[in-house]
């Protein structure tokens, strides 16, 4: 999962913050007008839809998964919340309510920034076929680890072994791979091999 500290440093790219603002805009505009979050809790909720996404893939989120995002989404808030409101936790409320009108452009803002930060040359390093998965992993640029874990893992440590899946999460995680851009990722191909069906 990204730490606080890491969104602050990616939206830091001024490319970034012009995704983050004109998502921003038009969603707050749309869906939450005299709601307030920062930009830095804006990026951290467009990373959270992923996770939004994946909790969704059967059309309903159960408890245990809302506990999970929510926990995911007070590690991301800026400045760290625990008791208190968190803003990243309030705008997933807003965020998953109008989730399907929503979904494709969070998608897509992923897409953008993921090629922002990362260059053609780190791509095909990342799909180099000389080396098997867990070399891969451990050879791959750190912020490409920390963007596939983060978008799809609840724990970093699983990124060797994701464990069991339900096949609609199976499904609907490689969908959002392939929206996300990361279809292009051999390393995206074995993590998405490592899972196990349920």
């Amino acid at each position: 999962m990204f730490s606080e500290a890491e969104i602050a440093v990616i939206n830091e790219n001024e490319e970034v913050q012009k995704i983050v603002e004109s998502l921003k805009t038009d969603f707050l505009e749309k869906e939450a007008k005299y709601f307030e979050i920062s930009a830095h809790d804006f990026l951290s909720l467009i990373f959270l839809s992923t996770a939004v996404g994946k909790a969704m893939a059967n059309d309903h989120i159960s408890f245990a998964e809302e506990m999970s995002l929510q926990k995911k989404a007070r590690k991301l808030s800026k400045g760290g919340f625990f008791i208190s409101k968190d803003p990243v936790a309030d705008g997933m409320k807003y965020l998953i309510k109008s989730f399907k009108d929503w979904e494709e452009k969070f998608y897509k803002a992923i897409f953008d920034i993921f090629h922002i930060l990362f260059s053609d040359e780190t791509i095909k390093r990342a799909n180099n076929p000389d080396y098997h998965y867990e070399d891969r992993i451990m050879n791959a640029p750190y912020l490409l680890i920390r963007f596939l874990s983060s978008l799809f893992l609840e724990r970093d440590e699983d990124i060797l072994n994701p464990g069991k899946i339900r096949k609609v999460e199976f499904d609907k995680i490689s969908e959002i791979g392939k929206k996300i851009g990361f279809a292009e990722l051999l390393i995206f191909t074995e993590f998405l091999d490592k899972y196990e069906l349920k």
